[in-house]
């Protein structure tokens, strides 16, 4: 059963109904806005019974927070709403040296929190479908 409810980002961690404001971010070679102030529409899934493929990890983690600044054509890199330009970040060798994990894992990105303490079941699904060989 899907749930949506509103997660409302604040002064980088704590939650309020605000408006969205823009700042430069940048975090060893990636270059990002900083969401300050920011309402985030969150789909609340299950992820545990679903399959970990790109398309799952983007419609469940990257739209509900990298969405405003890693999708698009002229969105910061990486590009989180294209496998390819995804793949680009993540190393199939050795999943915990990929670039995407390290970053999320560091708290790098998303700038404004710390996806491991916002949302765990988003960090878990990210982490094992890099682990399992990031499908498409």
């Amino acid at each position: 059963m899907k749930w949506l409810i509103l997660i409302l980002a604040f002064s980088c961690s704590q939650t309020s109904i605000l408006t969205s404001k823009r700042m430069p971010a940048e975090a060893e070679g990636y270059t990002a806005c900083h969401e300050i102030d920011e309402e985030v529409l969150v789909e609340k899934v299950d992820l545990r019974n679903l399959p970990r493929t790109f398309e799952n990890v983007k419609e469940h983690v990257f739209k509900n927070n990298c969405i405003a600044c890693h999708f698009g054509p002229n969105s910061y890199k990486p590009r989180l709403d294209d496998y390819d330009s995804t793949l680009a970040y993540v190393n199939r060798e050795n999943p915990e040296a990929s670039r995407l994990l390290q970053t999320v894992s560091e708290g790098r990105m998303p700038p404004s929190y710390r996806l491991q303490s916002r949302n765990p079941e988003a960090f878990r699904f990210l982490r094992e479908w890099v682990q399992e060989g990031a499908a498409p």
